[in-house]
């Protein structure tokens, strides 16, 4: 047996590694069949999987050129780095490992790997140079730039243009996720359309969306007959016409690509698009047409594409055109401009030409360049540098009317695929959006300061009445701002900081809290006997613990509300209420309360708490719940004040008026056996009950009857329910409304002793008959007050 198992090992290992083998090439054959029908999503995918069969040198490479047309910059980067490595690699990997790098910012391997190709590469497509790039990352940006926030969505959003009606146009997919069933659209800044089954990115259609100046964005529907893309919108300022880029479905047999062209169409009234004209030019099944650019002034049309006759991929054209928008033929603008790369997005602007181009040296994928325009000749080209242009793609220059600097690009910052940005300058933009509980923007005056360093220098900031508040402030310090709103907490924020911060602007919310004045955030009722003001022994505890509220939390006052009897002369018990609310307010000034704290008020025998008033036979239990001092613990008490957001409430929220009342202890009340009825301490429990509800609206009560374990379930059943019953009808009879009031009855099921297995006594017993009363919402901590 040991020799048979010794012989078929080498046989069963060889199996395993053919069938490994064979899985990974079924892979590869698919990859390979994906990408050539340009579904790099699977492609890119189905290598990655073929790699982890099995690492190969193709695996790889075919992850990382899929990955690379994803424009996944991490993905990119790890698997071109995988490739690189293997003996197979050729110095065009290198190069694409490199550009891979430079996108996914690793920067140091960058450098290092242009030192040991002497600081230059050839390939047309990746535009880095080790001089050049370490100027411009070296160099300090003296802008930056911050998203524009009203546009820019988690899709692709670019091209941004204006008409002379303040309405703006741009790009976008925001359409959402695809059918990956679809026709396939591969997205691309060349527009391609392919007849092949593909689905590329998932991503829907590009389409032109307009903004006008109240914030409203509409998609304008294009008037050209089946359309895919449209995109690349200008705005001409002197007509009302728009000239935008398209990719049409184009039907024929067999495999096929359809291009990009460009249309125009007059902009009516209502603002849509009435009508149709495509270039003359135009020729789908050949070559690209995009990027339409119309220099009013000269009456030329500026555009890029990739017809025959270029100097390298898609090259930037102009055609001359008369008042009647008949068109010359295309003229290439030459070898300064177009490179054996690609150039797009033409813009002409006080006598300079903005475009974006991978052909010239930049700092990776699609930069921006000028090119000074003089006498009709263009001047050598510049690159913008950081921060126009980042380690990805940036594109679509515009600057408008107001001499505010737009562009594109998918640099880290972005939302989505692409973003549209507005160059700012080397201050960081900060930007606070005060709201409201609901989350509205809170509009108004409000009273703001700014400050920075330790210095505390005062920075200008403005405040556009509607809850939004900007600031230009230093790269590289620290602030603190501070808030206040009249009948608001006011806000103090000192962790504001730029250090490190990449972002071109600091942005925060902040939630401003009405202050709820006299709010009651606890009740409590101390009792007295007849005809006297003593503070008795029963209520010292009472006290003691609203004292050591008051002690606790500065931001509290009591609000002392003394009551008699209806025995005795009107006149009398006045007194006799003022009496006992002095004695109160003496018993708390001990601990050291100032009497500007206290409010006391007396009330004699106007409010009786039942209705035991003048004249009223009553038994003696009833006197004695009048014979009452009410304790109101009041939050925020001083109408108008400004008060800071007390430092124990910093982590609640204070938009729930809930979590301003302190946690409640609400009581049992216990019965006598086989009994339903309240006696006078359960009573004068209830009222404090009674007064918690009354002062806090917002709150219910749940209560639950038991009962002890004597007697069958059916008789405690109905016990429980009477001893449920005869407390909510108590506290109806206070003025609490029923529907604020759940009750449940569970017999002798809950008991808090076991007394079945083991006698219980007759203490235990009466633990177990019993009513629960609870107010979940009041369940809540403040942050115990630190001494």
């Amino acid at each position: 047996m040991k020799k048979i198992f010794i012989y078929f090992l080498p046989v069963i290992l060889f199996s395993a590694m053919v069938c490994q083998v064979q899985a990974q090439n079924g892979l590869l054959r698919y990859a390979q069949q994906k990408a050539e029908e340009t579904n790099y999503f699977e492609a890119a995918n189905g290598y990655a999987e073929a790699y982890n069969k099995k690492a190969t040198y193709r695996a790889a490479k075919g992850a990382a050129e899929g990955f690379t047309l994803l424009r996944d910059y991490q993905k990119s980067y790890d698997w071109w780095k995988k490739a690189v490595e293997f003996s197979e690699a050729t110095d065009e990997d290198q190069l694409s490992y490199i550009a891979a790098a430079n996108q996914a910012d690793k920067t140091d391997e960058v450098f290092e790997a242009l030192e040991s190709k002497n600081g230059k590469l050839s390939s047309p497509t990746t535009n880095l140079n080790l001089d050049s790039l370490k100027y411009w990352y070296g160099t300090k940006a003296n802008a930056g730039v911050i998203g524009l926030d009203a546009v820019n969505t988690t899709s692709a959003d670019f091209g941004f243009t204006k008409d002379n009606d303040g309405n703006i146009y741009f790009s976008s997919d925001r359409g959402g996720e695809s059918d990956r069933k679809k026709r396939g659209l591969r997205f691309v800044k060349s527009y391609k359309y392919y007849n092949q089954k593909s689905d590329w990115t998932g991503r829907d259609f590009l389409s032109v969306y307009r903004m006008d100046e109240s914030g409203e964005i509409v998609s304008l529907a294009i008037p050209v007959p089946n359309v895919f893309h449209a995109t690349d919108p200008y705005a001409l300022q002197e007509s009302p016409v728009l000239f935008y880029t398209v990719t049409r479905d184009i039907r024929q047999s067999g495999s096929y690509e359809v291009n990009s062209e460009i249309y125009y169409s007059q902009i009516n009234a209502e603002g849509q698009l009435s009508d149709f004209k495509g270039l003359s030019i135009n020729a789908p099944l050949e070559y690209g047409i995009k990027n339409p650019f119309v220099d009013e002034t000269n009456k030329r049309l500026y555009f890029s594409s990739d017809m025959p006759g270029g100097l390298g991929g898609f090259d930037l054209y102009y055609m001359d055109y008369n008042g009647d928008f008949e068109f010359n033929a295309p003229v290439n603008l030459g070898p300064k401009i177009n490179s054996e790369g690609n150039e797009s997005a033409p813009y002409l602007k006080d006598g300079k030409l903005y475009f974006a181009s991978d052909g010239h040296i930049g700092l990776g994928g699609l930069d921006l360049f000028e090119s000074s325009v003089i006498g009709g000749r263009f001047s050598d080209i510049r690159n913008l540098g950081i921060p126009y242009n980042s380690s990805q793609d940036d594109f679509g220059l515009f600057i408008t009317s107001e001499n505010k600097t737009i562009l594109s690009s998918n640099r880290p910052e972005s939302k989505g695929w692409d973003d549209i940005f507005e160059i700012k300058t080397l201050y960081k933009d900060f930007q606070a959006l005060i709201l409201g509980c609901d989350g509205e923007q809170l509009s108004g005056p409000l009273e703001v300061t700014l400050m920075e360093g330790a210095e505390r220098i005062n920075i200008a900031v403005k405040n556009d009445g509607k809850g939004k508040l900007q600031a230009s402030v230093a790269p590289e310090a620290d602030f603190e701002i501070g808030i206040k709103k009249e009948g608001y907490f006011s806000i103090q924020d000192k962790t504001l900081s730029t250090k490190g911060l990449k972002a071109a602007s600091l942005e925060k919310t902040y939630q401003m809290v009405r202050i709820p004045y006299n709010t009651t955030a606890y009740v409590d009722l101390v009792f007295y006997n007849l005809d006297e003001s003593a503070i008795r022994k029963d209520a010292e505890v009472s006290l003691d613990k609203v004292a050591e509220l008051l002690k606790s939390y500065s931001f509290l006052n009591v609000s002392v509300r003394s009551h008699t009897d209806s025995r005795a002369s009107e006149t009398y018990n006045e007194a006799l209420s003022e009496r006992r609310a002095d004695a109160v307010r003496d018993y708390l000034g001990q601990f050291g309360i100032a009497r500007s704290r206290i409010e006391a008020e007396w009330f004699g025998e106007k409010e009786p708490a039942n209705d035991c008033g003048e004249g009223v036979p009553c038994p003696e239990n009833k006197h004695q719940i009048n014979r009452r001092t009410e304790l109101l613990l009041l939050a925020f008490p001083e109408e108008g004040k400004s008060y800071n957001l007390p430092p124990e409430m910093k982590d609640l929220d204070l938009c729930d008026i809930s979590n301003i009342q302190l946690p409640v202890e609400l009581p049992n009340i216990y019965f006598g056996f086989d009994k339903s009825t309240l006696d006078v301490e359960d009573m004068m429990s209830l009222e404090r009950v009674a007064l918690l509800l009354r002062e806090m609206l917002q709150h219910r009560l749940e209560i639950s009857g038991h009962t002890d374990n004597r007697g069958s379930d059916a008789y405690n059943q109905k016990l429980s329910e009477k001893r449920a019953l005869v407390v909510k009808k108590y506290l109806e009879e206070r003025g609490i409304a029923p529907e604020r009031m759940d009750y449940e009855f569970f017999g002798k099921k809950n008991p808090i002793n076991d007394c079945g297995e083991k006698p219980c006594t007759p203490a235990m017993h009466q633990i177990n008959r019993r009513t629960e009363l609870s107010l979940p919402k009041l369940n809540k901590n403040w942050s115990k007050k630190e001494k």
